[in-house]
């Protein structure tokens, strides 16, 4: 399919088929398939059918096309299974001695939190901050970090309240004290335009499945360029390898020397169809309808007096909004028995819209709450 630098939003539904079955709400758990992702697929197939499959170069085609969409070049960026395997791999990677410490919150998806809390074995201490109104705030994390702080590891949009971070703030923040800025940016890139540069992110760490509108199997991982020549990765696979040796293998000079084993071929093909849409729709564009549905959204919860777990600053906001009643389990059954997608999340449901809803959408979700809640 052809695609213009405009929204055209019923030309987006159209390459979309769920959209025309049910009012999809949840691409902060899975997005709806694609005709683009399915064709992109499908080609690789036929390709791998007659043997020319070139797997590796449409995985450095698909790495290209995240580090545009980022802003990063592809030396920075490396391929991962996942958000947490990425993570992991910075946290095993980067310099931390007995002594240092790590901060956290308890926001974060624990994705964010494993890897780090692995570091204790190292005699690091890991710091948690606690969240306030649904987001963890900016003088909390501020006062956790010092001198021996070795890394700030945070998400750029947090799974459950839909908390948006300034990456910008936060790296002067760490940078001040020699710090490292990690980000899980699951969240975020393909909802929000993100640059890594502008904000000075050291690593960001992102999946293929949620609003990058591709297949499960596929993850980035962005390298800040300075910092790749002093990486050491404690473990690594033969995609790291730029010279084979018994004794010691010479690592590439890339993000690259981060990279494991054979990835999931597929999953890339189709990540990368996926990013090169969001990229023609222009993330800047993307960002600005995702945040006006949620907005509408945010306003519409509020007149419904629900409780709503969402942080209530707009500069702190997402295209993701949590809220919760005092009967949410039922609320989230007739939904979902409505033809309404939405999570339920312990004792939440979190919506997430994404470009391609529309506002009738979210008001006939809205119109079917208010009935619920009399």
């Amino acid at each position: 399919m052809k695609w213009s630098s405009s929204m055209n939003i019923q030309k987006v539904r159209e390459s979309i088929p769920l959209t025309e079955e049910m009012v999809y709400l949840n691409v902060a758990n899975h997005c709806p398939p694609s005709r683009p992702v399915q064709d992109a697929i499908r080609d690789f197939l036929t390709d791998w059918d007659r043997l020319v499959r070139n797997g590796d170069r449409r995985v450095e085609e698909a790495c290209r096309s995240f580090g545009e969409l980022i802003n990063a070049s592809a030396d920075e960026v490396a391929c991962q299974p996942n958000t947490s395997g990425g993570l992991t791999m910075v946290a095993e990677t980067v310099d931390l001695k007995r002594g240092m410490n790590v901060v956290v919150n308890d926001l974060e998806n624990p994705a964010n939190v494993y890897p780090w809390i692995a570091q204790r074995r190292r005699g690091v201490e890991v710091r948690i901050v606690r969240g306030v109104g649904g987001a963890v705030r900016v003088d909390d994390l501020e006062k956790a970090v010092d001198d021996e702080t070795g890394v700030l590891a945070i998400s750029h949009v947090q799974w459950l309240t839909g908390a948006r971070t300034d990456l910008g703030e936060l790296a002067g923040i760490a940078h001040d004290h020699g710090a490292l800025l990690v980000v899980d940016g699951i969240q975020s890139a393909g909802s929000l335009a993100v640059d890594v540069k502008r904000d000075d992110v050291d690593f960001f760490a992102c999946g293929s499945y949620k609003w990058l509108m591709g297949p499960s199997g596929a993850g980035f991982l962005y390298v800040r360029d300075d910092l790749i020549d002093s990486l050491r990765p404690e473990f690594f696979g033969y995609r790291a390898v730029e010279e084979h040796s018994l004794e010691e293998p010479k690592l590439k000079d890339t993000a690259k020397k981060m990279e494991l084993g054979e990835p999931s071929y597929l999953s890339f093909v189709g990540t990368k169809a996926g990013i090169d849409m969001l990229i023609k729709l222009r993330p800047e564009a993307i960002e600005k309808r995702v945040l006006k549905l949620a907005r509408l959204l945010f306003e519409g919860l509020v007149g419904l007096g629900v409780d709503i777990v969402s942080p209530t600053e707009e500069e702190l906001r997402s295209g993701i909004v949590t809220f919760k009643t005092g009967d949410t389990e039922r609320i989230y059954r007739s939904l979902t028995e409505s033809g309404f997608v939405v999570s339920l999340r312990t004792v939440e449901i979190r919506i997430s819209p994404n470009f391609y809803n529309t506002e009738d959408e979210v008001e006939k979700l809205l119109d079917h709450l208010e009935v619920l809640l009399r």
